[in-house]
């Protein structure tokens, strides 16, 4: 510390000394511009040839002088005096010899650290070089564990994938022989009916042929009478719609696009990530589909929903989106549905529908259809 303080003392005397010299040249300076001053005013009221005495401290060297020798011997003693006082106030100072030292010393300090660093990674290279390869080594354990980890998980989503199609196929075997088998019968009893019921309406169109030639009275029971041809036919029409078991609008080996809302592009996207039946659909990962598509994750589900629906016998388009909107999206949720309460929600939503003429009155769905429904997806 006693060092640094002759340092910074020698330092500051250093500058004081040059900050004297300095203001002395600049005063010099400025007594030689007065004087150049003094001779241009005695030039210019006295003439060039006038002689006089100098300002002190000048007459004490020159008694007399003449103006123009007074006037140049003064301008070059000022600019001669203004080169000493800008050396002395611009000449860079001697460097500090304790600056000096200090340099080289930490230049030493430097160098004496680069070579211990040096030393240091040399003797711990071996470590490092181990610490590197456990590190890899772990990486690669890691990397193991996950990919058996998502082989057993793929494994087993492939699983369920069969199993449920599996499911599926036997479903519609089931449901393609019982159509084989009921069918004929079917068929035979509603020629019967058809007949019996064509030959009864030919005698009571003939009897009401007769009866409105008979006379006025006779129209009013003609007309009652075909009013009871018409519930007749109706009767007819359901015994018929009765006797044919309904057949779902869609298949699980249907293709994607005929889901309401799966058009060409999408339909595209569904084949390009493994998706080729409504089927396949059903079983996808809501969000897998949204990564892979243009569709929304709530998008994927409503489609997923309008496919189940469209499964059960004789729901349509405007029955499946009826039931959505009463929070039915699924079979089993359907299942689980009382027949009077979803009766009521569905005519509150029909009766918004039929106002806004999305569907007609005619295509509100009756309770009977309802209970139809429910049954069809226990």
């Amino acid at each position: 510390m006693v060092k640094s303080i002759k340092r910074d003392a020698s330092r500051m005397s250093a500058y004081l000394k040059r900050g004297i010299v300095v203001w002395i040249l600049a005063f010099l300076t400025f007594i030689a511009a007065l004087n150049a001053v003094n001779a241009v005013i005695l030039w210019a009221t006295q003439g060039l040839n006038y002689t006089f005495t100098p300002l002190y401290p000048f007459d004490l060297l020159i008694s007399g002088l003449d103006v123009t020798t007074y006037l140049w011997t003064s301008v070059a003693l000022t600019f001669i005096f203004l080169g000493f006082t800008s050396i002395a106030a611009f000449r860079k100072p001697p460097t500090d010899p304790a600056l000096i030292k200090m340099f080289v010393k930490l230049d030493g300090n430097l160098t004496a650290n680069r070579k211990a660093l040096v030393d240091g990674l040399e003797e711990n290279k071996e470590m490092i070089g181990s610490t590197r390869m456990d590190l890899l080594d772990r990486l690669d354990v890691n990397k193991k564990t996950s990919e058996n980890l998502f082989q057993t998980v793929n494994a087993n989503l492939d699983g369920t994938k069969k199993e449920i199609l599996s499911r599926l196929g036997k479903q519609r075997k089931e449901i393609q022989t019982l159509r084989e088998e009921l069918f004929p019968a079917i068929e035979t009893s509603l020629n019967n009916v058809r007949e019996e019921m064509l030959k009864a309406v030919g005698k009571q169109t003939k009897a009401i042929q007769k009866v409105e030639r008979l006379s006025t009275q006779s129209a009013k029971a003609i007309e009652t009478q075909g009013t009871e041809l018409t519930e007749l036919k109706t009767r007819i029409e359901r015994m018929e719609s009765g006797l044919v078991p309904l057949q779902p609008k869609l298949t699980s080996q249907d293709e994607p696009e005929k889901v309401k809302g799966i058009g060409p592009r999408l339909g595209k996207e569904l084949r390009a990530m493994g998706i080729t039946s409504v089927g396949e659909l059903l079983i996808a990962d809501p969000e897998a589909i949204a990564e892979n598509t243009r569709a929304s994750p709530e998008m994927a589900k409503h489609l997923q929903a309008t496919a189940q629906l469209l499964m059960v016998p004789g729901i349509d388009e405007n029955d499946a989106e009826l039931l959505k909107e009463a929070g039915v999206n699924s079979i089993k949720e359907l299942a689980d549905q009382d027949p009077i309460q979803l009766s009521s929600r569905i005519a509150e939503i029909a009766k918004i529908y039929v106002e806004q003429g999305r569907i007609s009155e005619n295509e509100k769905p009756t309770i009977e259809e309802i209970l139809s429904w429910i049954k069809q997806a226990k």
